[in-house]
This record gives C-alpha cells, sequence and structure tokens, in this order.
C-alpha cells in the first residue's frame, strides 16, 4: 500500500500528510477518550434522564 503512494507523480506529499493527518486524529482522540473521568461519562450520559422536561416554561408529569 506505501509503495503505491510512494510511485504517484506530484501529489504524493498531500496524499501521505493527508493520512498522517487522519491517523494522528483518531489516535488522539481515543487517548482522549481513555484518559477521561469515567463518571464524568455516567453523568453526562445520566443526563437527560435526571433533568424534568419542561414545555413553554411549565413542568410535564
Amino acid at each position: 500500500m506505501f509503495k503505491q503512494i510512494k510511485d504517484l507523480a506530484g501529489g504524493e506529499f498531500y496524499l501521505i500528510a493527508s493520512l498522517l493527518i487522519f491517523m494522528v486524529f483518531f489516535i488522539m482522540v481515543g487517548i482522549y477518550l481513555i484518559k477521561m473521568n469515567k463518571t464524568h461519562i455516567a453523568e453526562m450520559s445520566n443526563l437527560p434522564f435526571n433533568e424534568p422536561q419542561t414545555v413553554d416554561g411549565y413542568e410535564e408529569v
């Protein structure tokens, strides 16, 4: 795969740069998600269920 990318004429720099940017971005997002505080994730996932729904400023029962 990398040999085919190296053999392209002219635009190989842009192809390799975009591949590296893509890989670095998703690796950084993965590291961020692994290091994220688990209690914060649980709190945010339950947020819609913890607050009462309101319609025009009035609470629905």
